[in-house]
């Protein structure tokens, strides 16, 4: 029996009171942030870290994923517009972007994760967005399904922001469990792997870029041979804008059993970054003695947390299945699409990727982002109603970024009705989605 003490009763000032409030600022609270004060309602964003991008620039990815599907030849198909096309101009405009590189049929945008970080801070105030940094979301009071206030921790003490409507997109579903919803760990408690991404200098860029992924897991595998203990030999090698600069995501981080870790309890977050720094040391070596183009290579930066694949996945009105995924099913109430491959991160050294047909795509609905049980309170990213399966395809960046865009743009549209996001109009909510750029209904690049 865990021993308590019990903390006593006190007034909470309230330090805001917006009318959209976003909890998360990686890809999907950036663009749910962004889409609803866009549309004019007064949105605040808080995010626990020191800037905004979540994965994107704490845990630092190096690469888009799940922009583009792969078309006939050589040819790209473009899933994801919207805010996602303004991030990509405004990133290239600072010479902080490369063009797209397939690998096979997987397609990546690398990008300079430094520089992304003001950038998000540009167009988050362009669009109008308060933005409140270092601030945790602690806890929730609800009454009768309606999330009444958000309270949240910082340097400044404990405040409450008392919001019309609420935006989870804190990736694990912070604010919907402690809102009381319902949720599912992964598949029947286990979920993907994560990894400590980190970056390496003094590489070869030409050389390095000339391998494919087969390549590089040849490489890896002979090191395996030779008595290395790498756990992953299934890799992504994302080439930074920056020369002679590397971006790599090749850790796998597994308790000692062999189990992943689970991420959404403290201890096991950081006993999983203890074990993902020693494989970066494990790997540096590695690379700098097996893989061509990395002799000289040496680590520069590692994220500054582990990056999470999955953890809590919140109960909506509808579910993503598995099934629907790979039928590539495009329901009449999408409000996002992807076409990323189920992409599994399971035991074992190798990663599980299951393509769909060639210029194939799948369709999120709407209901998927409206977390069941409440009535004000949505639900956006890799947290988002699906089974275990589907949310291995939806959860990377560019349909992260969609699923935001769509969450902000309804949440706005719910402040006509008191914030009851169940009142949004699925048909007037995907028209805006259009005329804002956003896409449906995709097409060749």
């Amino acid at each position: 029996m865990t021993r308590a003490i019990r903390e006593p009763a006190r007034d909470v000032p309230i330090v805001a009171e917006p009318d959209v409030l976003v909890v998360g600022g990686g890809p999907a609270g950036f663009a749910a942030a962004c889409a609803a004060a866009r549309a004019g309602a007064r949105t605040l964003l808080v995010e626990s870290h020191g800037c905004l991008g979540g994965t994107l620039t704490i845990v630092t990815l190096g690469g888009f994923c799940g922009i583009h599907a792969v078309g006939g030849e050589d040819a790209l198909v473009r899933v994801v517009g919207g805010l996602c096309v303004e991030l990509e101009g405004r990133l290239a405009a600072v010479d902080a972007i490369r063009p797209p590189k397939r690998h096979g049929r997987i397609v990546g945008v690398p990008y300079d994760s430094v520089r992304l970080k003001g950038v998000l801070d540009e167009m988050a105030a362009a669009h109008g967005v308060s933005v409140m940094l270092h601030a945790t979301a602690v806890a929730v009071a609800t009454e009768g399904g309606h999330v009444g206030a958000v309270f949240v921790e910082s340097k400044s003490g404990r405040g409450a922001i008392v919001p019309n409507v609420v935006v989870d997109c804190s990736g694990d579903g912070d604010v919907a469990a402690r809102a009381g919803a319902g949720f599912a760990l992964g598949r029947d408690g286990e979920t993907q792997y994560g990894s400590t991404m980190f970056r390496l200098g003094g590489v070869d860029t030409a050389r390095a870029g000339a391998l494919s992924r087969a390549e590089i897991r040849e490489c890896l595998e002979r090191a395996v041979a030779d008595g290395h203990p790498l756990p992953r030999t299934a890799t992504g090698v994302h080439l930074n804008p920056l020369e002679g600069v590397a971006h790599l995501n090749v850790t796998k981080l597994g308790r000692p059993d062999g189990s992943p870790f689970d991420l959404s309890d403290v201890a096991q977050l950081g006993e999983a970054e203890r074990e993902g720094r020693r494989q970066v040391r494990l790997y540096e070596e590695v690379f700098r003695n097996y893989v061509p183009g990395f002799a000289s290579a040496r680590v520069i930066d590692i994220g500054a947390r582990v990056g999470v694949r999955e953890t809590r996945l919140v109960r909506g009105d509808a579910v993503l299945t598995e099934a629907q995924v790979r039928a590539c099913a495009k329901p009449a109430d999408r409000i996002a699409c992807s076409a990323w491959p189920l992409e599994n991160h399971g035991r074992g050294r190798a990663t599980s990727w299951d393509f769909l047909p060639d210029g194939e795509w799948y369709g999120v609905p709407w209901g998927c982002l409206v977390v069941a049980g409440f009535d004000n309170l949505l639900v956006a990213g890799r947290p988002l109603s699906a089974e275990h399966g589907a949310q291995a395809s939806v959860r990377v960046a560019g349909p992260c970024l969609a699923l935001g865009e769509a969450a902000g743009v309804g949440a706005a549209a719910s402040l006509a009705d008191g914030g009851r996001v169940r009142s949004v109009e699925v048909g007037a909510l995907q028209r805006r989605l259009r005329e804002a750029g956003a896409l449906l209904e995709p097409v060749g690049a």
